[in-house]
């Protein structure tokens, strides 16, 4: 779910994490904004962050909501054995909650992330030895946990 929140007197802005965005990142209390806006539509929501910009006599950005998150996709290099994702451990779970739906392929299939799969992926990352700024899963276990039907009768769907 997309929210648009107004912080009076600043801004107009999406996110899907208002608790991360607008209070950790930005520093701004639950008390000290408010969401004027919800919606599961793109769409609908980057025309609407103008729409409210406009009105409220904001500065209106460039770049739509729509766009801007298709030119942040989260880069995750996948190799026969790993997911690499391009964070390091202790940033990795606010970045996928941003990216949910996020899609990549390996040898066992498309992943995606999910609400569902974030918890599992941050219970079984591990810090890159190449690079501590990145973490990766196995795809192997990641698959078994969600997608193999034919050995787990238990699998997760969304």
């Amino acid at each position: 779910m997309y929210n648009i929140y107004h912080i009076p007197g600043k801004k107009i802005g999406v996110t899907r994490n208002l608790n991360k965005r607008v209070t950790e990142q930005q520093g701004y209390a639950p008390e000290e904004y408010e969401v004027l806006f919800t919606s599961d539509d793109i769409e609908i929501i980057s025309a609407k962050e103008i729409e409210l910009q406009k009105s409220y006599g904001y500065k209106v950005d460039r770049q739509t909501y729509k766009n801007l998150i298709k030119s942040n996709k989260m880069k995750i290099n996948a190799t026969e054995q790993t997911s690499t994702f391009p964070y390091p451990v202790n940033k990795l779970k606010g970045n996928l909650s941003d990216h949910i739906g996020a899609k990549w392929s390996t040898e066992f299939g498309t992943f995606e992330i999910t609400a569902k799969t974030i918890p599992w992926i941050m219970q079984n990352c591990k810090t890159s030895m190449y690079n501590d700024k990145r973490s990766y899963i196995y795809n192997k276990a990641f698959y078994e946990a969600f997608y193999n039907t034919d050995h787990n009768p238990d699998v997760r769907s969304d």
